[in-house]
Protein backbone atom coordinates (compact mmCIF):
# COMPACT_ATOMS: atom_id res chain seq x y z
CA UNK A 1 0.00 0.00 0.00
CA UNK A 2 2.81 2.41 0.88
CA UNK A 3 4.55 1.59 -2.39
CA UNK A 4 1.37 2.36 -4.35
CA UNK A 5 0.92 5.66 -2.53
CA UNK A 6 4.53 6.56 -3.23
CA UNK A 7 4.10 5.77 -6.91
CA UNK A 8 0.91 7.83 -7.08
CA UNK A 9 2.69 10.73 -5.39
CA UNK A 10 5.59 10.56 -7.84
CA UNK A 11 3.17 10.51 -10.77
CA UNK A 12 1.34 13.53 -9.36
CA UNK A 13 4.63 15.39 -8.92
CA UNK A 14 5.61 14.55 -12.50
CA UNK A 15 2.31 15.92 -13.86
CA UNK A 16 2.52 19.09 -11.78
CA UNK A 17 6.14 19.67 -12.77
CA UNK A 18 5.24 19.19 -16.43
CA UNK A 19 2.49 21.77 -16.06
CA UNK A 20 4.90 24.20 -14.38
CA UNK A 21 7.44 23.74 -17.16
CA UNK A 22 4.84 24.29 -19.89
CA UNK A 23 3.59 27.49 -18.25
CA UNK A 24 7.10 28.90 -17.81
CA UNK A 25 8.10 28.09 -21.39
CA UNK A 26 4.88 29.61 -22.74
CA UNK A 27 5.36 32.79 -20.71
CA UNK A 28 8.93 33.16 -21.97
CA UNK A 29 7.83 32.71 -25.58
CA UNK A 30 5.12 35.35 -25.19
CA UNK A 31 7.63 37.81 -23.75
CA UNK A 32 10.08 37.09 -26.57
CA UNK A 33 7.34 37.66 -29.16
CA UNK A 34 6.25 40.85 -27.41
CA UNK A 35 9.84 42.09 -27.48
CA UNK A 36 9.92 41.78 -31.28
CA UNK A 37 6.37 43.03 -31.85
CA UNK A 38 6.00 46.49 -33.41
CA UNK A 39 2.22 46.73 -33.08
CA UNK A 40 1.49 48.13 -29.62
CA UNK A 41 -1.92 46.49 -29.36
CA UNK A 42 -0.61 43.02 -30.15
CA UNK A 43 2.36 43.61 -27.88
CA UNK A 44 0.07 44.45 -24.96
CA UNK A 45 -1.98 41.29 -25.56
CA UNK A 46 1.14 39.12 -25.60
CA UNK A 47 2.43 40.68 -22.39
CA UNK A 48 -0.90 40.13 -20.62
CA UNK A 49 -0.89 36.49 -21.66
CA UNK A 50 2.71 36.14 -20.46
CA UNK A 51 1.67 37.50 -17.06
CA UNK A 52 -1.22 35.03 -16.89
CA UNK A 53 1.08 32.11 -17.70
CA UNK A 54 3.52 33.27 -15.03
CA UNK A 55 0.72 33.29 -12.46
CA UNK A 56 -0.14 29.75 -13.48
CA UNK A 57 3.49 28.73 -13.11
CA UNK A 58 3.60 30.20 -9.59
CA UNK A 59 0.53 28.19 -8.64
CA UNK A 60 2.08 24.97 -9.89
CA UNK A 61 5.34 25.78 -8.11
CA UNK A 62 3.40 26.19 -4.85
CA UNK A 63 1.74 22.82 -5.44
CA UNK A 64 5.14 21.21 -5.88
CA UNK A 65 6.28 22.69 -2.56
CA UNK A 66 3.12 21.36 -0.91
CA UNK A 67 3.93 17.91 -2.28
CA UNK A 68 7.41 18.12 -0.79
CA UNK A 69 9.14 18.17 -4.16
CA UNK A 70 12.23 20.30 -4.83
CA UNK A 71 11.74 23.51 -6.73
CA UNK A 72 12.02 22.64 -10.44
CA UNK A 73 14.59 24.03 -12.82
CA UNK A 74 14.19 24.82 -16.50
CA UNK A 75 17.50 24.15 -18.27
CA UNK A 76 18.18 25.77 -21.62
CA UNK A 77 18.01 22.58 -23.67
CA UNK A 78 18.63 22.13 -27.38
CA UNK A 79 14.89 21.67 -27.89
CA UNK A 80 14.09 25.03 -26.29
CA UNK A 81 16.79 26.78 -28.31
CA UNK A 82 15.43 25.17 -31.47
CA UNK A 83 11.93 26.47 -30.66
CA UNK A 84 13.27 30.00 -30.20
CA UNK A 85 15.14 29.77 -33.48
CA UNK A 86 12.04 28.54 -35.30
CA UNK A 87 9.94 31.37 -33.86
CA UNK A 88 12.48 33.91 -35.10
CA UNK A 89 12.97 32.23 -38.48
CA UNK A 90 9.29 31.77 -39.29
CA UNK A 91 8.23 35.20 -38.07
CA UNK A 92 5.85 36.45 -35.41
CA UNK A 93 2.62 35.52 -37.20
CA UNK A 94 3.62 31.90 -37.66
CA UNK A 95 4.90 31.75 -34.08
CA UNK A 96 1.53 33.03 -32.86
CA UNK A 97 -0.21 30.28 -34.82
CA UNK A 98 2.08 27.74 -33.18
CA UNK A 99 1.22 29.13 -29.77
CA UNK A 100 -2.48 28.98 -30.59
CA UNK A 101 -2.12 25.25 -31.17
CA UNK A 102 -0.10 24.92 -27.95
CA UNK A 103 -2.81 26.71 -25.94
CA UNK A 104 -5.48 24.40 -27.33
CA UNK A 105 -3.32 21.43 -26.37
CA UNK A 106 -2.85 22.78 -22.83
CA UNK A 107 -6.59 23.31 -22.47
CA UNK A 108 -7.28 19.69 -23.37
CA UNK A 109 -4.55 18.47 -21.01
CA UNK A 110 -5.91 20.47 -18.07
CA UNK A 111 -9.42 19.15 -18.60
CA UNK A 112 -8.09 15.61 -18.80
CA UNK A 113 -5.95 16.03 -15.67
CA UNK A 114 -8.94 17.34 -13.73
CA UNK A 115 -10.76 14.07 -14.39
CA UNK A 116 -7.80 11.69 -14.25
CA UNK A 117 -4.21 12.40 -13.22
CA UNK A 118 -5.05 15.08 -10.63
CA UNK A 119 -8.59 14.01 -9.82
CA UNK A 120 -7.65 13.34 -6.18
CA UNK A 121 -5.90 16.69 -5.75
CA UNK A 122 -8.95 18.67 -4.66
CA UNK A 123 -6.98 21.84 -3.99
CA UNK A 124 -6.13 22.26 -7.69
CA UNK A 125 -9.33 21.04 -9.36
CA UNK A 126 -10.83 24.52 -9.48
CA UNK A 127 -7.50 25.91 -10.63
CA UNK A 128 -7.37 23.36 -13.45
CA UNK A 129 -10.84 24.39 -14.58
CA UNK A 130 -9.90 28.07 -14.49
CA UNK A 131 -6.62 27.39 -16.28
CA UNK A 132 -8.40 25.46 -19.03
CA UNK A 133 -10.77 28.39 -19.54
CA UNK A 134 -7.86 30.84 -19.69
CA UNK A 135 -5.97 28.68 -22.16
CA UNK A 136 -9.08 28.58 -24.34
CA UNK A 137 -9.37 32.36 -24.14
CA UNK A 138 -5.70 32.71 -25.07
CA UNK A 139 -6.17 30.48 -28.10
CA UNK A 140 -9.10 32.59 -29.29
CA UNK A 141 -7.19 35.82 -28.74
CA UNK A 142 -4.23 34.49 -30.71
CA UNK A 143 -6.56 33.39 -33.51
CA UNK A 144 -7.79 36.95 -33.96
CA UNK A 145 -4.31 38.46 -33.96
CA UNK A 146 -3.19 37.14 -37.34
CA UNK A 147 -5.00 36.21 -40.58
CA UNK A 148 -5.45 32.64 -41.66
CA UNK A 149 -2.22 31.30 -43.14
CA UNK A 150 -2.07 28.90 -46.03
CA UNK A 151 1.02 27.02 -47.25
CA UNK A 152 1.60 29.60 -50.00
CA UNK A 153 1.50 32.48 -47.50
CA UNK A 154 4.01 30.79 -45.22
CA UNK A 155 6.29 30.02 -48.16
CA UNK A 156 6.12 33.60 -49.45
CA UNK A 157 7.01 34.87 -45.98
CA UNK A 158 10.07 32.64 -45.85
CA UNK A 159 11.15 33.57 -49.38
CA UNK A 160 10.90 37.28 -48.64
CA UNK A 161 13.02 36.94 -45.54
CA UNK A 162 15.58 34.38 -46.71
CA UNK A 163 16.93 35.49 -50.08
CA UNK A 164 19.04 32.36 -50.56
CA UNK A 165 15.92 30.33 -51.41
CA UNK A 166 15.40 29.86 -55.12
CA UNK A 167 12.31 31.28 -56.74
CA UNK A 168 12.33 29.06 -59.81
CA UNK A 169 9.34 26.99 -58.77
CA UNK A 170 6.96 28.58 -61.27
CA UNK A 171 8.40 26.62 -64.19
CA UNK A 172 7.45 23.30 -62.57
CA UNK A 173 3.72 23.81 -63.10
CA UNK A 174 4.30 24.92 -66.70
CA UNK A 175 6.48 21.89 -67.38
CA UNK A 176 3.97 19.43 -65.94
CA UNK A 177 1.13 21.04 -67.84
CA UNK A 178 3.15 20.99 -71.06
CA UNK A 179 4.11 17.32 -70.71
CA UNK A 180 0.54 16.25 -69.99
CA UNK A 181 -0.86 18.30 -72.84
CA UNK A 182 1.81 17.11 -75.27
CA UNK A 183 1.39 13.45 -74.37
CA UNK A 184 -2.36 13.65 -74.71
CA UNK A 185 -2.21 15.37 -78.10
CA UNK A 186 0.44 13.05 -79.55
CA UNK A 187 -1.35 9.96 -78.24
CA UNK A 188 -4.55 11.10 -79.91
CA UNK A 189 -2.81 11.71 -83.24
CA UNK A 190 -0.93 8.40 -83.18
CA UNK A 191 -4.04 6.45 -82.21
CA UNK A 192 -6.05 8.03 -85.00
CA UNK A 193 -3.40 7.41 -87.65
CA UNK A 194 -2.89 3.83 -86.46
CA UNK A 195 -6.58 3.12 -86.82
CA UNK A 196 -6.87 4.82 -90.20
CA UNK A 197 -3.80 3.14 -91.75
CA UNK A 198 -4.29 -0.32 -90.29
CA UNK A 199 -1.23 0.02 -88.02
CA UNK A 200 1.31 0.82 -90.72
CA UNK A 201 4.40 1.70 -88.73
CA UNK A 202 5.97 4.36 -90.96
CA UNK A 203 2.76 6.41 -90.99
CA UNK A 204 2.46 6.08 -87.22
CA UNK A 205 6.09 7.17 -86.71
CA UNK A 206 5.78 10.17 -89.01
CA UNK A 207 2.51 11.28 -87.41
CA UNK A 208 4.02 10.93 -83.92
CA UNK A 209 7.07 13.02 -84.82
CA UNK A 210 4.93 15.64 -86.50
CA UNK A 211 2.65 15.81 -83.48
CA UNK A 212 5.61 16.19 -81.10
CA UNK A 213 7.10 19.03 -83.15
CA UNK A 214 3.76 20.79 -83.48
CA UNK A 215 3.02 20.46 -79.76
CA UNK A 216 6.47 21.75 -78.82
CA UNK A 217 6.13 24.79 -81.07
CA UNK A 218 2.61 25.44 -79.82
CA UNK A 219 3.51 25.22 -76.13
CA UNK A 220 6.66 27.28 -76.59
CA UNK A 221 4.84 30.01 -78.47
CA UNK A 222 2.04 30.02 -75.90
CA UNK A 223 4.46 30.33 -72.98
CA UNK A 224 6.38 33.13 -74.72
CA UNK A 225 3.22 35.10 -75.46
CA UNK A 226 1.95 34.62 -71.90
CA UNK A 227 5.17 35.90 -70.34
CA UNK A 228 5.39 38.77 -72.83
CA UNK A 229 1.79 39.80 -72.16
CA UNK A 230 2.33 39.67 -68.38
CA UNK A 231 5.43 41.84 -68.71
CA UNK A 232 3.51 44.35 -70.82
CA UNK A 233 0.76 44.54 -68.21
CA UNK A 234 3.32 45.21 -65.46
CA UNK A 235 5.02 47.88 -67.57
CA UNK A 236 1.68 49.55 -68.23
CA UNK A 237 0.86 49.58 -64.50
CA UNK A 238 4.27 51.03 -63.67
CA UNK A 239 3.85 53.72 -66.34
CA UNK A 240 0.40 54.55 -64.96
CA UNK A 241 1.85 55.03 -61.49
Amino acid sequence: MKIEKSQDRQETIAVVERNWRAEVETAQIYRELAGRETDEKRKAILLRMAEAEERHAQRWAKKLVDLGAPFPQLPDTIGRRLKRWLNRALGTDVAIRRMEAAEEKHEAEFRDQRDRALADEHDVKDFLRESALEEKAHARALQTMVPQLGPRTVLDTILKRERWHGRGGSWVADAIYGVNDGLGAVFGIVSGVAGATNNQQHYILISGLAGMIASSLSMGAGAYLAVKSEAEVYEAEIARE
